[in-house]
């Protein structure tokens, strides 16, 4: 066969293929009116993996504007418009009910554009997944098969209900993969959202309903600011979703939003905590003690040492939360297991830490509070551990160990360990990691009326609000 017989049976083969692909693979994977086929299986494609934030490893191999979006922000003049944003709110799921309040439309997913029309079906829709494709049972009981590995369902009015829950904008299912790249068999469930329509849920949830509203609109600034240095990670450009819709990033719950967090929203539009032209990664936590943590000190390597997030004395603010001061007591076995199994699940050298002796404080930040500790075992064996992470191990959860509960709870980082027999005595001050704005103490500021801007002016040093969009 020559070289031009060659080249033209094989521009033949890829136009029969791409034939194929339009008669099987594209085409809809529900047949058009009078209705679907039951059981009908077009083309078939793999989910996503789970994407997790990166530790300061993956930090430390970025380069240029890379890294200093993840370190310090993405340039303020890089966010033109209202940000549209992907939260998580459902993950490794086996089944839902999705509903509006008419109809639901369901097509393809943002990783299937193409591969399939949309189609219209009565609502509540139940939607699951059996590794081989999605299955939609309708309200008749009739199922129809989706070989997709993403769906989008948009629903009237734009919004829709997962499981009795409502939230803004549309719904997509992302299907899972198993270790070893296989279908899972469960999906997660991600809300595309407008970033103005994403906050009244996360406000309604970070602060209490009676609580005044210049903190609500400090609380917006900084979510907002939050949200936007999150989403833009650079690993975020490979996943399915760019935040969680709980305390992993902002605790959100969809539209069940009040009037005083849409005002807020509203009144900032736009808004967000500009520090060096970028906008900051905006920490906040529930109550502080009385004093800031520094976010490199917190979080080692996966942010820069900002001016605007160096811990510093919030004085008396925020002392009417209950964990402005607080004590837990633990069992000391049950407390030494969980501290080496920590350490066993993060590859630290904690892992072998045996019975706990004591803990010490090695390092400080500038305003006095623990950045770093040492816990020493009864062998003598000394293992070196931020406070967070000691935070993380003392909490973290074990099946082979009880349930860490309220009462118990190791709330901060800003402790002291007290070994006395068989019981630790861990004595602490606030609730959270304490890096930025202490929500109770924006609380206490308000009620004392100073304004949302001089709230933030004082947890973020620095900063200045700015109106990006």
């Amino acid at each position: 066969m020559t070289a031009d017989r060659l080249l033209l049976h094989c521009v033949l083969l890829a136009v029969l293929f791409a034939i194929m692909m339009m008669l099987t693979g594209c085409q809809p994977n529900v047949a058009p009116a009078p209705g679907p086929a039951p059981g009908s299986t077009p083309g078939s494609r793999s989910g996503h993996a789970v994407n997790t934030l990166p530790g300061a490893h993956a930090h430390d191999r970025l380069r240029g504007e890379d890294r200093l979006a993840a370190k310090r922000g993405p340039r303020a003049d890089s966010v033109r418009s209202e940000p549209q944003m992907r939260i998580r709110i459902g993950r490794s799921l086996q089944t839902t009910a999705v509903a509006g309040s008419g109809t639901v439309r369901v097509g393809p997913g943002a990783a299937d554009v193409g591969r399939a029309r949309d189609h219209t079906f009565q609502a509540p829709l139940r939607i699951s997944h059996d590794r081989q494709g999605f299955v939609l049972t309708q309200p008749d009981g009739e199922r129809v098969r989706w070989r997709l590995s993403t769906l989008s369902v948009t629903a009237d009015a734009g919004r829709f209900t997962i499981n009795g829950d409502g939230y803004p904008g549309r719904l997509e299912l992302v299907a899972r993969n198993d270790k070893a790249g296989r279908p899972a068999g469960t999906f997660d469930a991600v809300n595309h959202v407008g970033m103005e329509s994403y906050l009244p849920g996360v406000i309604s949830k970070e602060l209490y309903p009676g609580w005044d509203y210049k903190a609500y609109r400090a609380q917006a600034i900084a979510a907002r600011s939050y949200a936007i240095w999150e989403m833009n990670l650079p690993m975020r450009r490979a996943s399915h979703f760019d935040l969680e819709a709980s305390q992993a990033s902002q605790a959100y719950i969809g539209d069940s939003a009040s009037e005083k967090a849409r005002k807020a929203v509203a009144d900032t539009a736009g808004q967000v905590l500009v520090y060096d032209y970028r906008v900051l990664p905006a920490f906040y936590s529930s109550t502080s003690g009385g004093t800031g943590q520094d976010a490199a000190a917190a979080w080692p390597g996966k942010v820069d040492d900002l001016a605007p997030l160096r811990g510093r004395s919030h004085g008396g603010w925020g002392q009417q939360s209950p964990k402005f001061r607080w004590t837990v007591q633990r069992d000391r076995s049950a407390l030494s297991k969980r501290i080496a199994a920590w350490g066993r699940a993060n590859k630290d050298p904690v892992a072998a830490f045996g019975t706990i002796a004591r803990v010490d404080v090695t390092n400080q930040n500038t305003a006095g509070r623990p950045t770093t500790v040492r816990v020493t075992d009864t062998n003598g064996r000394s293992f070196n551990l931020t406070c967070e992470d000691l935070r993380m191990a003392s909490n973290y959860k074990h099946a082979a160990l009880p349930t860490v509960t309220t009462s118990t709870l190791v709330y901060s980082g800003h402790t002291t360990y007290a070994v006395s027999g068989n019981t630790v005595t861990i004595t602490g001050r606030g609730f959270g990691h304490g890096v930025g704005m202490c929500q109770f103490g924006a609380q206490h500021m308000a009620t004392e009326d100073h304004e949302h801007r001089a709230i933030l002016g004082f947890y973020y040093p620095g900063a200045r609000v700015k109106k990006v969009y």
